[in-house]
Order: C-alpha cells, then sequence, then structure tokens
C-alpha cells in the first residue's frame, strides 16, 4: 500500500532524517537545519511504502530579494529514494506533488540543487552567469588597516546587517541565520566564517569552503557581504590562515564594485560558470507582475502600466497594447528573464518586435541571488 505524496507528521521526522542520511552518506539533519526541523514539516514530503518512508523531496520556502521586489522561492534539495524502491515513479510523482503544493501556496519558482533530467523536464533551467576571478598568492593586493579572524557568534548582528545591505540576496530570517553559522557549520569541516574588521567593526564577511581543483588545494568563496576592497585585501591573510596558494571567488556579473576593483588589479575572469542550481518558474504572471516596481525603474511608467503576461495551458504570452511575444517553451522564459548560461552559442531570441522586442530587452535579464548558506 501506497502513502503519500504527502508531508510528514511530526513523529516521522527521525525517520526521513534516516532515509536521507543513509542515500547520501551525510549528516543531513544536522547541515540543513532550516529544512528538516518540525516547523518544516509540510514541506517534507514523502512516500511510504510497506509502512515505511521510502522517497523523499525537501523543500524551504524563503523569498529572493532583488532590487527591492521579493520573489517566494521553494529552495528544493536532498531529493532521494531508497535502493530497493526505485524505478517505480516515486521521484516523479513526489516532485508533481511539491510543484502542485508550491503553487497552491502562491510560491512563484523552483530553486533546485541539481540538474538531473526528471528536473529539466519539469522546466529547471541552468540560467544565469557567474565569472570567477583567480588569484595567486604571489599578487600584490594593497593592505588596508584590518584584520580578518575567524567568525564568533557575538559578530552575527553586524553580520545580519552586512547582508541586509545587499541589494539582491535571499531574505534570511534572523533565526535562520542564526542556525546557519552555529547548528550547519560544525558539520562542515572543509567550511570556515571570518569576519573582517577595521578597529572594531566589521565592514565585511566572507564564507570559505576549503577544496580541491586540479589536486591542489584552493579557497573558494561561498558567500560574502559589505565591502568589496575589505574582501580583496583580506584576500594575503586567508593564504597564510588557510596554507594555501590559491583563491577563488565567483562574481555574478551584477556585482559590478567587485569586478571594477579586480580589472583595477589587472585580474581578469578565469572563467564562466551557471548561477547555482536550477530554475523553474511554476507562476509566470505573478513572478512578472511581483517585477513590475523593477521594470519600472528601467522603462518608466507608463510602459510598465501597458505591459502584461499571461500564462494557459503552457503558452507564456508578453503583451504591449497591440503587440504580443509569445513562448511555448517554460525553459526560453526562464533563460529570458534570468539570462542565459555560458557557453550558448546563439541567446535565446525573443519572438516579438518593434517597441515591445526593445522593452524586453531592456528590462530583462534581471539577476539572481547565489544559493551561500541558503544551500539546500
Amino acid at each position: 500500500m501506497i502513502d503519500g505524496p504527502r508531508g510528514i507528521k511530526p513523529d516521522e521526522l527521525d525517520e526521513v532524517c534516516d532515509l536521507v542520511g543513509r542515500v547520501f552518506n551525510w549528516q543531513m539533519r544536522e547541515n540543513f537545519p532550516t529544512l528538516f526541523c518540525k516547523e518544516n514539516a509540510d514541506n517534507i514530503r514523502i512516500i511510504k511504502a510497506d509502512g515505511k518512508i521510502v522517497s523523499h523531496i525537501g523543500i524551504v520556502v524563503r523569498d529572493m530579494i532583488i532590487n527591492g521586489c521579493r520573489i517566494s522561492v521553494g529552495n528544493v534539495g536532498a531529493v532521494c529514494t531508497d535502493e530497493n524502491y526505485r524505478k517505480r515513479g516515486y521521484a516523479w510523482a513526489i516532485l508533481e506533488d511539491a510543484i502542485k503544493k508550491l503553487r497552491s501556496d502562491g510560491v512563484d519558482m523552483l530553486l533546485v540543487s541539481g540538474s538531473r533530467t526528471l528536473y529539466i523536464q519539469h522546466g529547471c533551467t541552468h540560467v544565469g552567469k557567474v565569472n570567477v576571478y583567480t588569484l595567486s598568492s604571489d599578487i600584490s593586493i594593497p593592505k588596508m588597516k584590518q584584520q580578518a579572524r575567524k567568525f564568533e557568534i557575538d559578530d552575527l548582528p553586524q553580520w545580519a546587517n552586512l547582508h541586509r545591505n545587499e541589494p539582491i540576496r535571499f531574505h534570511r530570517p534572523y533565526n535562520d541565520f542564526h542556525d546557519l553559522v552555529t547548528k550547519a557549520m560544525v558539520y562542515r569541516p572543509n567550511r570556515s566564517l571570518s569576519s573582517i574588521l577595521t578597529n572594531e567593526n566589521i565592514n565585511a564577511y566572507a564564507v570559505i569552503a576549503k577544496t580541491n581543483v586540479n589536486k591542489r588545494e584552493v579557497i573558494v568563496i561561498d558567500e560574502y557581504a559589505g565591502s568589496r576592497r575589505a574582501i580583496i585585501s583580506a584576500i594575503p591573510d586567508w593564504f597564510e590562515q588557510y596554507r594555501v596558494q590559491q583563491c577563488n571567488i565567483p562574481v555574478p556579473i551584477h556585482d559590478i564594485e567587485f569586478s571594477n576593483l579586480f580589472e583595477f588589479l589587472g585580474i581578469r575572469p578565469s572563467f564562466s560558470k551557471a548561477s547555482g542550481g536550477t530554475i523553474s518558474i511554476i507562476n509566470f504572471p505573478q513572478l512578472c507582475k511581483k517585477l513590475m516596481p523593477l521594470f519600472e525603474e528601467k522603462i518608466g511608467t507608463c510602459a510598465v502600466q501597458n505591459l502584461n503576461f499571461s500564462e494557459c495551458d503552457n503558452t507564456y504570452t508578453f503583451r504591449l497594447d497591440g503587440e504580443v511575444a509569445v513562448y511555448n517553451d517554460i525553459h526560453d522564459v526562464t533563460k529570458l528573464i534570468f539570462g542565459d548560461p555560458p557557453g550558448i552559442d546563439k541567446p535565446t531570441e525573443i519572438p516579438a518586435q518593434g517597441r515591445l522586442l526593445d522593452l524586453l530587452k531592456q528590462i530583462f535579464p534581471i539577476p539572481r541571488p547565489e544559493y551561500g548558506l541558503s544551500y539546500i
């Protein structure tokens, strides 16, 4: 007998954590405290068979803030099925259930930490570009009067303030932030947190991962906020602290200040990659309506008032007075909104002409936050 897909009951949390822990061979509950908690029980979707939990998909619903616009996002991860119950369609059924639930809850899109065929068939798409800057230990970096030291729990209010002042970010409740830098970090030995201070004030922070690239130990900045100049100035300290000779910093293309500082130092991006995870838009008109304040700043009030968005039978339409642009593939719509990933020979076409074409080119693409600590 099959039970589900459905959310878990409070007394099933231990069992579902046992399943995902066995499948991923990792302490999942400890690493993802915002996902595997009783408060999130209805977003921990499962299927039971033979009286036990055999399939799981995890969701954490949070907002993205993009230049003041709030977008509701279902962050999806820890998707798995017991090896003895695979190839029965459970993963497909549970993802369909998750999307249906998120739509009914008013969520705008999925952000999935994967790109397997299952997700692609549900509209998940690689979008956006991130430039990766590589710095070696022999580079000359101007030194500021500052100190890069290990994060202390009393630093958290200043970290939260720095994060809150980033124009493109995940909305991160203070309790989320606390759990992510305390509970989760204990179980991530290859991650560390660095506060960057001038006198007694923290003016930047960085989440640092130590990893191997081409059989060489390097550090990668997973998340940052605050003064970009202070972050660059802290890199020599990190070379010494972590005993490495290379630092990779992924910088979203909207972060013009950081990119300009690297250009000033004569450092060009070593390569570009797609933004973390894949996106599936599940409520196209609602998403666009939430972005209207941003569109208004780009093209003006009059043009925005005449711009309309609709969805019907997997057809996605932009309208401006008598002009229309119609898409029949959600992958193309997502690439238009968030930008093509690297490696695309031919940019995604906009099926429009005249003024509508001009306006769509002006309002898209929009940036999106990187996962950082919010990774699921």
